[in-house]
């Protein structure tokens, strides 16, 4: 578990380390790449000692999920929790966004309205519009440097007839909220009350920092109308490989997601998804704690360096996701001055705020699941940039 260990991720064609990539998006193929959601640092030993287990058995032919798939998944999120994932309500799925994209499919017309709370992670715009439904935004506030739902807001988009669903991104991408109990319990009632269909999604429900805690939606007391698709792609590194989860209580609703994968067969079982994730829910707890240290001794050098350093940046400070939403908007810039700024003068690739709506424009999202060396690289790179004449 030694996080600090740099890994040369350009050995493979990692999407994020592209210069291709990091060219066509940034204009410079040699800035830092911080912009995927995906982290610089080894899964875990226990994930990758069944993957070569796994590989050296030679003989990669059609498979069924065992019992102990079922078993280390249900385990990790009773144990860590206290959800108790009856195995009947799961359904697998190639990706939560393919799951997202099928419970909209199955749980609203043409047309209809499709309730987002931006800033928020772009793909979700791509599969509403995508399934020619409109896209409704219930933006989060920013109040004294923390975000929050208004429900004031959501209550009156909700009780609009022609919007039928609300994906809850929990915990937040790109802001880090970790959304508390209290806040859970007023989405579900005002959704409950205007019959809108929740997906709930929670591939960064792992991350989170103390003294916060992860609560899985399905956890809360709700109606019928309600899904979450969860993963341990995020959680153990390993995106490339696995599959995602989706939890559906409801019988009938469930039924349908599985009659959908079953005619147009995307419900085949990956030998190394398979592997990866029982061992990661089975033996990847205490990789993970030590995991969760490590990156909030990144948010700490970065905070530090922040108070150091008078640039005219701050950072919205996250209770969970291996996520830095970083404020920039005391530079002055517009956002095009500000993509120039970063990638040309700091010479770092951040996701750009107005990728997630028009509500992050200022704002720039930072993969901090790294080694701490590329933070502070980084942060020195921005502080030079920050006081170079005319800034």
């Amino acid at each position: 578990m030694n996080f600090n260990q740099h890994v040369d991720r350009r050995e493979y064609p990692s999407l994020k380390w592209s210069k291709a990539f990091l060219a066509e998006h940034f204009g410079n193929e040699e800035a830092i790449p911080m912009s995927v959601a995906d982290m610089d640092l080894k899964a875990p030993p226990a994930v990758i000692k069944q993957l070569q287990k796994r590989v050296a058995h030679g003989v990669y032919g059609y498979e069924y999920t065992p019992d102990s798939y079922f078993d280390a998944l249900v385990g990790w999120y009773q144990n860590r929790y206290g959800w108790q994932i009856e195995r009947e309500h799961i359904e697998p799925s190639p990706s939560i966004l393919s799951a997202i994209s099928i419970l909209i499919d199955q749980h609203s017309n043409e047309g209809e309205g499709v309730i987002l709370q931006p800033p928020v992670f772009f793909e979700f715009r791509m599969i509403i519009r995508s399934n020619h439904r409109r896209i409704v935004k219930n933006p989060l506030k920013l109040i004294d440097g923390h975000y929050q739902i208004d429900f004031e807001d959501l209550e009156r988009k909700a009780s609009d007839p022609n919007n039928k669903i609300l994906i809850l991104c929990s915990p937040h991408n790109p802001v880090g909220r970790v959304w508390t109990k209290t806040e859970l319990e007023q989405v579900e009632q005002i959704c409950k009350r205007h019959d809108v269909f929740v997906i709930a999604d929670e591939i960064h429900g792992d991350f989170v920092f103390s003294p916060e805690k992860f609560v899985p939606y399905l956890s809360i007391a709700g109606g019928e109308n309600r899904a979450a698709c969860i993963s341990p792609a995020k959680t153990f590194n390993i995106a490339g490989m696995v599959d995602a989860i989706t939890i559906i209580p409801s019988e009938i609703h469930r039924r349908k997601f599985h009659e959908f994968s079953h005619r147009y067969q995307i419900n085949k079982v990956n030998v190394f998804a398979s592997v990866a994730t029982e061992a990661a829910y089975k033996d990847g707890g205490e990789w993970l704690d030590a995991l969760l240290a490590y990156i909030q001794g990144n948010i700490d050098v970065i905070k530090k360096h922040l108070q150091q350093n008078d640039t005219g940046i701050s950072l919205i400070e996250p209770d969970g996701t291996f996520l830095a939403w970083l404020d920039f908007r005391k530079l002055g810039l517009d956002p095009k001055a500000l993509d120039r700024f970063l990638a040309q003068e700091a010479k770092i690739a951040l996701a750009p705020g107005y990728w997630f709506g028009r509500e992050g424009a200022g704002f720039g999202r930072m993969t901090i699941g790294c080694p701490r060396e590329t933070i502070k690289r980084a942060f020195d790179n921005l502080a030079t940039a920050a006081k170079q004449p005319g800034r």
